[in-house]
């Protein structure tokens, strides 16, 4: 009996990997992890069924500011969901991120 397993990947897209201030690896890691949890919440709150298309989203962040968009890859009305309700890390959060996973991202 076989076993299907839907691709749920969401794909980050890294903006500025080759910039003087890009955060460190870590902070990178736990930017990524703070993204990847708001958008599945962001999903379930919206309709539990819509994260069948995860895999179809696809998220910009900058390493220069931490800043976050949905990519334009990503199809409507995945790409509204997401970007209404994205909230943006704040500078100072990042730049602490190994003490608090960046509440203000994950919260939403």
């Amino acid at each position: 009996m076989g076993y299907f397993c839907p691709k749920s990947a969401l794909e980050i897209i890294w903006n500025n990997l080759q910039s003087k201030s890009a955060l460190p690896h870590e902070d990178r890691v736990n930017l990524e992890y703070a993204v990847r949890l708001q958008v599945v919440k962001i999903l379930i709150k919206e309709a539990e069924h819509l994260m069948d298309y995860l895999s179809l989203i696809s998220v910009e962040i900058n390493l220069e500011n931490g800043f976050v968009s949905v990519s334009d890859e990503t199809p409507e009305p995945l790409f509204s969901m997401i970007a209404n309700n994205l909230v943006q890390p704040k500078i100072k959060e990042i730049k602490n991120f190994s003490n608090s996973i960046a509440s203000s991202v994950i919260h939403v």
